[in-house]
């Protein structure tokens, strides 16, 4: 007698073990949620979670590189800070200078947010994306004068698993 209250117990505690189980990974997969910078143009969607990306650009006028460096801030994109080889269209010439410079570049601290950003790029300007080591090169992936739309978002664990990872169109390393 002893020995099937002790088969009861247990088969009920398995029960609830796994009542509780399917409780949790039902409220993960409903309910967690990932903070991600999406990436999208013409039907292709692809997202990282690194909080901190370069945009990289040659100017259309100048025809001298660009780069605007930008953090997700979850709700938007804080564009920090821009580095630019010459003055010119578009050039900021009222903020703070950025105290750690590249060679060869002028740099500027901006501070500005964005609930989006939507970029036009062309072969012409070598438009890429860069984070955590990765590269896109967005030219390459859309025709010319494409929008591409860069945004804050936040991901279910079904999102994570029904997009792409933009690991998977980027060039790699980027040391």
């Amino acid at each position: 007698m002893m020995s099937k209250q002790v088969n009861n117990t247990r088969h009920w505690l398995l029960i609830a073990g796994a009542v509780v189980l399917s409780i949790a990974s039902a409220f993960f997969i409903f309910f967690w949620r990932q903070n991600v910078t999406e990436v999208s143009t013409q039907g292709r969607v692809c997202y990282f979670t690194d909080p901190e990306f370069q945009l990289r650009w040659i100017h259309s006028v100048e025809k001298q590189g660009w780069e605007e460096w930008y953090q997700n801030k979850s709700n938007y994109l804080l564009l920090t800070k821009t580095y630019f080889k010459a003055f010119g269209a578009g050039t900021p010439s009222t903020e703070e200078v950025e105290t750690q410079s590249r060679p060869g570049f002028v740099g500027y601290k901006i501070n500005r947010k964005f609930t989006q950003l939507n970029w036009v790029v062309s072969r012409l300007t070598k438009g890429e994306l860069h984070y955590a080591e990765h590269n896109l090169l967005i030219y390459q992936w859309v025709p010319d004068y494409s929008e591409v739309i860069i945004a804050p978002k936040s991901y279910s664990v079904i999102d994570i698993l029904k997009k792409d990872d933009c690991h998977d169109y980027s060039q790699g390393s980027t040391k």
